[in-house]
């Protein structure tokens, strides 16, 4: 009978096991496809717990593989043809900015832990990244990870729960009151390089059109006729090799494609736009992916307006507090959607009708609107019941 092997203290090694150099431990076995795979511990004791979930994985039929994070998620993002191209790009974005240089986007996907993915967030929280961009990065992780286990090359998805704190409801969400409403656009109004674009502005807080849906307008898209806007497309705006990127794609999401007929007011403000719009400079042949002639174009470009001069002006609007009674919060492209749908609600509007209109596709995102301004009615109530109160005492 051969003599069993043995390591440097005399304990009996299992196939598969040796002991190498600087006293480390290795196991060598041979996966599902046919392929040796080897990996390492500093002692036998946990070597022999990562045999363990080994034997179980070959029982279970997974795979182990050496595919890194990284290299999972773009197998992900290949397999998605139903993904927006607007969403896409976005979390390709992010994929590249965000995940793609971390330690864990290097990690391989069966040696990350729960705690790995858990640090990831914190550390990134803790580096001022949003609520919001954690639920996105974990919208990238989460289903490329969980494709790994369909494959079979984990048992269990580790992202699974991981941005619990992290939720959006507890980013404040808010909408211009009618006094912050009124003060905007009179902001806006009054500074001579900035009256140009009130039209825009202004019909934004009456459509509640997405900042990307109301930077791709044409004046094909706007029927002044019929009184009618098409929103059929979206130009957006992202970082490609050092340099910001224009380019046009399909609506948001399905709902998103819709008709929105024009109150008399917003066929005004078009009016006006019209008139700003045969005034300034245009940028000859500029298209982007085959679209031309936009509704709102840049004073200085004479191209279409881009996402960051929009957040640039709404910053710069907002800077005048010190010398204005009424104060602004900080304003972004969608507390300006948000106002628009707050207004619709306030006015009574039909949730189906409202829903259509903004081009949600799941109502609940409707009724959140709803529930916000529920909330902000009784407040407005109460404070009337004060009043009146006061005046009897």
């Amino acid at each position: 009978m051969a003599n069993k092997r043995k390591d440097s203290k005399g304990r009996i090694l299992r196939k598969g096991e040796s002991q190498v150099r600087d006293n480390l431990y290795s196991f060598r076995w041979t996966d599902r496809n046919r392929k040796r795979q080897c990996l390492y511990a500093p002692t036998l004791d946990e070597l022999r717990v990562q045999e363990d979930e080994i034997q179980k994985e070959i029982t279970l039929g997974v795979s182990r593989t050496a595919v890194t994070l990284n290299e999972q998620i773009l197998i992900y993002l290949k397999t998605k043809n139903s993904l927006a191209q607007s969403t896409k790009g976005n979390y390709e974005y992010y994929f590249n900015h965000t995940i793609q240089d971390s330690g864990l986007g290097n990690m391989k996907v069966v040696d990350i832990r729960k705690s790995d993915i858990l640090l990831f967030y914190k550390n990134l929280s803790e580096h001022g990244y949003s609520a919001g961009t954690i639920q996105v990065l974990q919208k990238i992780i989460h289903p490329a990870l969980q494709l790994a286990c369909d494959d079979n090359i984990i048992l269990k998805n580790p992202s699974e729960g991981c941005t619990k704190e992290y939720s959006t409801e507890l980013e404040k969400k808010y909408a211009l009151t009618f006094d912050e409403e009124k003060e905007f656009l009179e902001r806006v109004q009054n500074r001579p390089r900035m009256k140009r674009y009130y039209p825009m502005y202004a019909i934004i807080l009456e459509t509640g059109l997405r900042i990307s849906e109301a930077i791709g307008l044409t004046w094909n898209d706007v029927d002044m006729d019929r009184k009618e806007i098409s929103v059929n497309h979206q130009v957006q705006c992202r970082m490609v090799d050092g340099k910001y990127t224009i380019y046009a794609n399909s609506t948001k999401t399905n709902a998103g494609e819709r008709i929105i007929p024009m109150s008399d007011k917003v066929y005004r403000l078009f009016l006006e736009q019209r008139k700003v719009w045969l005034k300034s400079i245009k940028a000859p042949d500029f298209d982007v992916d085959g679209y031309t002639d936009f509704v709102f174009v840049s004073h200085v470009t004479g191209k279409c307006m881009n996402h960051n001069n929009v957040r640039r002006m709404l910053r710069s609007i907002v800077s005048m507090n010190e010398d204005r009674e009424i104060q602004l919060p900080n304003i972004s492209p969608h507390i300006l959607r948000h106002t628009a749908a707050t207004r619709l609600a306030e006015s009574g509007c039909d949730i189906k009708v409202m829903q259509y209109l903004l081009g949600h596709t799941d109502i609940r995102t409707t009724m959140r609107v709803y529930n916000h301004v529920d909330t902000e009615r009784v407040k407005r109530e109460m404070d009337k019941l004060e009043e009146l109160w006061s005046k009897i005492g």
